[in-house]
């Protein structure tokens, strides 16, 4: 029997398919609900509830408790070497993030780089702060328009630079745009350099959307490479991003010098694994 007739001859698993489809609708969306499945995947409520309970246990999914969301952990689909890099990375993070989230009552993220675009590793979200959209802030926020992102092609080497900002210029997507303006990017990075912080394309939303929020981040670095970013978002209804700067900038700062001397201490490999 040839390979070909054996596979014809192979029953499909449905449940593996279901399961599938789930992690790609959640994978789509970066944060979903249980409901916003239901609707993408037409699965009932319980059949979701099996599969997502299985997906968690596999490490593939998270629930975010604050925001009753579902999204993809740092692991999914990521080999192991660069899994445990990330994970390494937020264990020595852990302290002087914790230090951070005394002083700012406000959402704050760990993002690295992964590929064209920022990965949030673990999110610090104080249940006595005004929460933020889990889906608007991103579980992988894009390069050229979140604060994680552009504060990384900031303060990254400029080889690097070049070469993500030759793969985001062939993207067609409409967050990567400014790729093609090497103007907007030399301004944003002259910027970032003079001020020490980078904040969130303010173009990303509008000015009466009720999605739109501020944030700034600051660089985690070893040598010349950023090994990762932090970043501090917050309504602008409440804040104007004088007064985040004003107030907090200093506190970002202090939690990325933290980090770096904790990354130092412990011999941390500033340049992830292939991934």
């Amino acid at each position: 029997m040839s390979d070909t007739q054996g596979a014809q001859g192979v029953k499909s698993i449905d449940a593996l398919r279901r399961g599938l489809e789930v992690m790609l609708a959640i994978q789509r969306s970066s944060a979903a609900t249980l409901s916003e499945l239901s609707r993408q995947t037409g699965l009932s409520k319980a059949t979701l509830l099996r599969i997502l309970k299985t997906l968690q246990q596999a490490g593939w999914v998270e629930r975010n408790e604050l925001e009753k969301r579902y999204v993809p952990t740092s692991a999914a689909g990521a080999p192991g070497p660069l899994v445990e890099w990330r994970a390494r990375l937020s264990a020595l993070a852990a302290q002087p993030r914790a230090t951070l989230q005394r002083k700012v009552p406000w959402p704050t993220d760990l993002g690295v780089r992964d590929g064209s675009a920022m990965l949030i590793l673990d999110a610090h979200r104080p249940i006595n702060g005004l929460a933020v959209n889990y889906r608007v802030l991103g579980f992988r926020p894009p390069m050229l328009m979140s604060s994680l992102g552009r504060c990384y092609l900031a303060f990254c080497p400029e080889d690097e630079r070049r070469q993500l900002l030759a793969a985001l210029a062939r993207s067609p997507h409409q967050v990567d745009r400014d790729a093609r303006r090497p103007e907007n990017v030399r301004r944003m990075v002259a910027n970032a350099r003079a001020q020490g912080y980078v904040s969130r394309d303010p173009t990303a939303t509008s000015m009466d959307s009720p999605d739109r929020f501020g944030a700034i981040s600051v660089p985690v670095r070893l040598d010349e490479r950023v090994v990762g970013c932090i970043s501090c978002a917050w309504l602008p209804a409440v804040r104007s991003e004088r007064d985040m700067v004003a107030q907090h900038l200093a506190d970002l700062q202090a939690a990325a010098q933290g980090i770096e001397r904790k990354l130092r201490q412990a011999g941390f490999e500033p340049t992830p694994p292939p991934g």
